[in-house]
């Protein structure tokens, strides 16, 4: 840590000074305003009260995040592990990413490679939209979603077309100075009589960042492969057919334990790869009884670390591989007062690990069958219902070759109430049949484990209420939330067996605020977020369970300066500091250090003719912070963390077609 309350003032001073600039100049000129068209759709108000984060591709183009990081910045309620992507996992409310239904294209997320990495490997570049449910989440986002859901969905060639194009491509080359790494992207896209086509490619390629004090994180360089494409044709009538493609490749010589520091001087070739396919059928502009969706996927996730003859014991060493097949079917009814969903998903897993320390390698399967109602409702003026009921069987072909059958049931309810106009009160419960989590894969590379033949599914009982109020550019928000993960899996690592581990607790509020004119945009979030596991705060050492969060602050602004296709922005994460005898009881450092992160960044995008041109300068951690980010290990006698990069300068050039 470099600065205490002083740093924290300079932060909010400079977000502060930024965003009252913006202020001050379009009070000068109110007739510039742009008139705002609120809209009432039926879809919009139910996403809005289902969804605690909403995502958009707008903002996803106002900060161009490259990692999962930078994606999650605004977004204090959900922290990601630091360090470079390959390690980089995120937590909502402090829950394991492992907990939540995550999705990308409605293709289901559940790899769990190894704690030690990051569990999603994606490219922010190219998505559309992120929504996140935090505990309360509807029947037809899946089964599972005992922490809530997570739904990345990419972009369509239309999102790419500017008005009235039908062919289009974009040619984008950015390079960081502090790690010296070189990114470039291109990507082509079409949509003609009915036909839409996308391919996107982007590399990355650098070296090992330093951080703040000039230390030099070693296993942190970018080697990443990204490419997305998707094809769809839709009838006249509607019918609409989709097709699409993504592969992630993370290629580097990394730490043997990929979110730690020093533990010992071992280090892996680690290749991790992800790719996901997706076939899905709607019929746009649906009304009616009828309104079906139809959705197959085929997913893989491999890490693989090859045997090096200089290991004298299993210390990292594995290849594993987990392919999933899934999908659904569901139609929705339209009537007066809603709409009801009514469908059927399933989801097989096959999971493979090649141990190179044993002779014998491990394998698992899971399958599950899934059937679920979720009604959308208006029964009253100003009074709107979402709630649906999941029924789903799981069996579990476990490691020691036992098979644990388990049915369940998940009712949910989310109430939302608008007492004036703009002042919307909303309050929801659920409770989730999670079945059995899929274990870790990598965890079977070095031991033999079984199962307690008396394993319970985990369930969770997730609860909260919130206000909102939205006056033209102003949205504010207050949530209470209460998440409690009953039976999560743990391991007795005495006796090698997997177990049901204590009660996992997290509950606290959000609160935020957003401001946006025509031309500017202020913005605050706070999150604190108490976790509890059994009768101490989570640690990091509970493994796909959850991290201690406590207190963070995110701030942002920008402001555009229209005459000169100029626009100017900062934004800031303050963290801190959290104090809790638990950590020192349990060896960890107390207390976990906060911290204070500025960045800023300035985008010209002028046009010329029908090309669009943008250049972007970005200042990350203006002040050089020495910093590791909330949810990475922290501090022990053997655990150094890895710190997050110091000051470093992005430069992008971008050019669409």
């Amino acid at each position: 840590m470099k600065r205490g309350i002083a740093g924290q003032a300079a932060v909010l001073a400079s977000v502060s000074s930024l965003a009252l600039s913006s202020v001050a100049a379009i009070a000068q000129d109110e007739n510039e305003l742009e008139t705002v068209v609120v809209t009432d759709s039926e879809a919009e108000r139910f996403e809005a009260l289902e969804t605690s984060v909403d995502i958009s591709r707008e903002q996803i183009e106002q900060t161009q995040p490259v990692d999962l990081k930078q994606l999650f910045q605004s977004t204090p309620s959900v922290t990601t592990a630091g360090g470079s992507p390959a390690s980089q996992k995120f937590y909502v409310h402090g829950i394991d990413q492992s907990k939540l239904n995550v999705t990308v294209d409605g293709a289901r997320q559940k790899n769990n490679v190894w704690h030690h990495n990051g569990n999603l490997g994606i490219n922010p570049m190219f998505l559309k939209s992120v929504g996140i449910n935090d505990g309360v989440a509807p029947a037809d986002d899946g089964p599972g979603a005992v922490g809530g859901s997570v739904r990345f969905e990419t972009v369509d060639a239309v999102d790419m077309l500017k008005e009235g194009q039908k062919l289009g491509a974009l040619v984008s080359f950015g390079y960081d100075t502090n790690s010296m790494t070189l990114t470039g992207t291109s990507a082509a896209y079409g949509a003609d009589q009915g036909f839409e086509y996308l391919g996107t490619i982007t590399r990355a390629e650098g070296q090992d960042y330093d951080d703040g004090d000039g230390f030099t994180e070693l296993g942190t360089a970018a080697d990443l492969w990204n490419g997305l494409g998707k094809f769809a044709y839709q009838s006249q009538e509607g019918h609409r057919f989709e097709v699409s493609g993504e592969y992630y490749r993370d290629d580097g010589y990394r730490r043997l334990r990929t979110n730690m520091g020093a533990v010992g001087s071992s280090f892996n070739d680690n290749l991790y790869e992800r790719l996901t396919t997706t076939f899905k059928y709607t019929l746009e502009g649906a009304s009616g009884y009828w309104d079906p969706e139809v959705l197959l996927y085929y997913n893989r996730n491999k890490l693989e670390r090859p045997s090096e003859s200089y290991y004298t014991r299993a210390s990292g060493d594995f290849n594993s591989d987990l392919q999933s097949i899934g999908g659904h079917v569901q139609n929705r009814v339209h009537f007066d007062m809603g709409t009801v969903t009514t469908g059927l998903d399933f989801y097989h897993d096959h999971l493979d690990i090649e141990r190179f320390w044993f002779a014998t390698d491990a394998d698992e399967t899971i399958t599950n069958v899934g059937a679920y109602v979720q009604a959308r409702l208006t029964p009253l003026d100003r009074l709107d219902v979402s709630t649906g009921l999941r029924a789903d069987f799981q069996s579990y072909r476990a490691v020691d070759d036992q098979t644990f059958d388990n049915f369940g049931l998940s009712p949910n309810i989310n109430l939302g109430y608008e007492i004036i106009d703009g002042l919307q009160a909303s309050a929801g419960y659920s409770y989730v049949f999670g079945g059995i989590e899929q274990a870790e894969a990598a965890l079977f590379h070095a031991r033999d484990y079984t199962y307690s033949d008396d394993l319970n599914p985990t369930t969770a009982h997730n609860a909260k209420i919130g206000l909102t109020y939205s006056y033209q550019g102003l949205t504010l928000g207050a949530d209470l939330f209460y998440i409690k993960i009953m039976d999560p899996v743990a391991f007795n690592y005495t006796t090698s067996t997997r177990i049901n581990g204590d009660d996992l607790i997290s509950q606290g509020f959000d609160i935020s605020a957003r401001y946006d004119w025509s031309s500017a945009y202020v913005s605050v979030a706070f999150t604190h977020t108490e976790v509890e596991y059994g009768d101490r705060i989570a640690l990091f050492g509970d493994y796909n369970n959850a991290v201690p969060v406590g207190d963070i602050l995110a701030l942002g602004a920008g402001y555009t300066y229209e005459d000169w296709n100029l626009t100017l922005g900062a934004s800031a994460e303050i963290a801190f500091e959290y104090s809790n005898q638990d950590f020192e009881d349990n060896g960890y450092e107390n207390p976990l250090p906060g911290y204070e992160v500025m960045n800023l960044f300035a985008e010209w995008a002028p046009k010329l003719g029908n090309t669009d041109f943008t250049l972007r300068g970005e200042v990350n951690n203006l002040f050089d912070e020495t910093y590791y980010s909330r949810g990475t290990y922290s501090t022990t006698s053997r655990v150094t963390p890895v710190n997050s990069p110091g000051r470093s300068f992005f430069i992008t050039a971008t050019v669409k077609f």
